[in-house]
Formats: C-alpha cells, structure tokens, sequence
C-alpha cells in the first residue's frame, strides 16, 4: 500500500508539473504572478525527487507515507488551480466588463499565493519532522547531522547570537573553575548552556 501511495504521489506529481511548466508560466506572466508560480514549480520538482527517492527506500515509516499523501493532495490542487487559471486567461475580455476580469485576476493572484503558502508548509513539514534522512540525501550521515545541526543553530540562534555577543564584549568573563572552587561551604548550581552546533563554545 504505502508503494502504490508513493507511485500515485510521484505520477500526479508529474502531471502537476509538467503543466506548471507549459502554459501556467505563459499565464502567469499575463497576470503578474510568475515568482509564485515559478516558486511552486520549483517546489514541486523537489517535492518529486524526493518522492522518487522515496519509492526506492525499502522499509517506509508511517511519517513519510501522511507526507506522501500530503504532498500527492496538494500536486492534485496545484494541477487543478494552474488548469483553472490556463481557463480564465483564455476567456475572450466582453466589452464593459473591465471590473470583472480585474477582479478574476486578483482572485486568482489571492490563489495562487495561498498554493505557495501551502507548498510551503508542506515543504517545511518535511524539515520539522525530518523525513529525509541521511541515506536519502545522498550525504554521508555525519555530514548530513552537521549540516542539519547548523541550520537549526543558525534559525535558531542566529540573531539572538549575534546581539549577546555585541553586548556580551564589554562584560568580564567569569571563569567555571573559580566558581566551583571558589571556598563556599552553602549549596549553589551553576548553569551551563551553549548552542546547539557549536561545540565547545558556551555562553
């Protein structure tokens, strides 16, 4: 079962793709909306090497099947958006129904960036729960773990870091050994953190 998910993700996936490359892209210029579209093709090219990938690996967890599924429902709306927008660019404008084909364009302007969002949580949904993993992506794992560890570290705490040390360069430093051993008799607890990829580091 969780192959013939897979296969249907990967064949809907072709199809959504294969017509965001033909005519949405002519019809996304007509409307002003050509780097959403070309963003959800570019997703959904993603979406599909990862679904080939995927039907390769053996053992399939329950996670990546929902995520399959998930993706296969949204190449299915994406395909059926994109086809409805190729109807309403090839509608003939009636003389004195100006307002109305500019508000067609907006509504379809206000889809197609909520089909971006949702490839966007979809793609996103795959980072959260990590579905690819190291022998998928082609990485040796510990790279792949490295790799990983820093783009958490760096959404994470990159900003954040880079203001406590601007502030925290004026302070003098407190050395661990001193504190432990410094000769009080009462109790105390020491606090220790650093960020999640750099080891050795503390602040």
């Amino acid at each position: 079962m969780e192959a013939t998910a897979v296969s249907v993700g990967k064949a809907v996936l072709n199809g959504a793709l294969g017509y965001a490359k033909s005519k949405a892209t002519e019809d996304a210029l007509q409307l002003g909306i050509e780097r959403d579209v070309t963003f959800i093709t570019d997703e959904l090219q993603m979406m599909q090497s990862f679904l080939m990938t995927a039907d390769e690996e053996q053992g399939q967890h329950k996670v990546l099947i929902t995520w399959v599924q998930q993706v296969r429902d949204l190449a299915y709306k994406v395909e059926d958006n994109l086809m409805d927008f190729g109807l309403h660019t090839e509608k003939k404008p009636i003389w004195g129904c100006i307002p109305r084909e500019l508000c067609d364009r907006r509504h379809i302007a206000m889809e197609v960036r909520d089909l971006r969002a949702k490839v966007e949580d979809v793609s996103n949904r795959n980072l959260r729960y990590r579905l690819i993993k190291e022998g998928l992506s082609g990485c040796k794992p510990a790279a792949a773990a490295e790799e990983q560890a820093n783009l958490a570290c760096t959404a994470m705490f990159g900003i954040n870091e880079a203001r406590l040390a601007a502030i925290e360069e004026g302070k003098p430093k407190v050395d661990l050994h001193q504190l432990v051993t410094c000769g009080q008799e009462d109790l105390g607890v020491i606090a220790v953190w650093g960020t999640g990829g750099d080891l050795g580091k503390t602040n």
